[in-house]
């Protein structure tokens, strides 16, 4: 994974993704807090390499970026990832990808972050 965009309005937890796929993989992260920077980095051109999306954000349902990347980068792996425990059925509504729950160990979740960016 070269590029990936979190769309996360907990800043610890972001972090800690950030920390991770930063510094232990290279990996160059983009970090939005809500629906609008999310949509901002979206529309800034170059395609990211995963999409990994909180389905509670301050400004609504991180869901509503799925259609959007869709539109503008089809192939764009996309993650949902909530602490909420309906993060399985309400990803894939949306169509999204994958489905992480919160309490999944963050190894875990990285392991999953990898196999699905390839």
């Amino acid at each position: 994974m070269e590029r990936v965009m979190i769309v996360e309005d907990h800043s610890a937890f972001a972090q800690a993704l950030e920390l991770v796929l930063g510094q232990v993989d290279g990996t160059k992260v983009a970090l939005a807090r809500t629906l609008e920077e999310g949509r901002a980095l979206i529309g800034s051109g170059k395609p990211f390499d995963l999409v990994l999306l909180d389905l509670t954000l301050p400004d609504g349902e991180g869901t509503e970026l799925i259609a959007e990347i869709r539109q503008s980068h089809p192939e764009t792996p996309v993650a949902v990832l909530s602490a909420r425990d309906d993060v399985d059925e309400a990803a894939s509504k949306a169509g999204a990808d994958a489905a992480i729950s919160k309490d999944t160990p963050l190894p875990d979740i990285i392991s999953s972050l990898r196999r699905l960016a390839g």
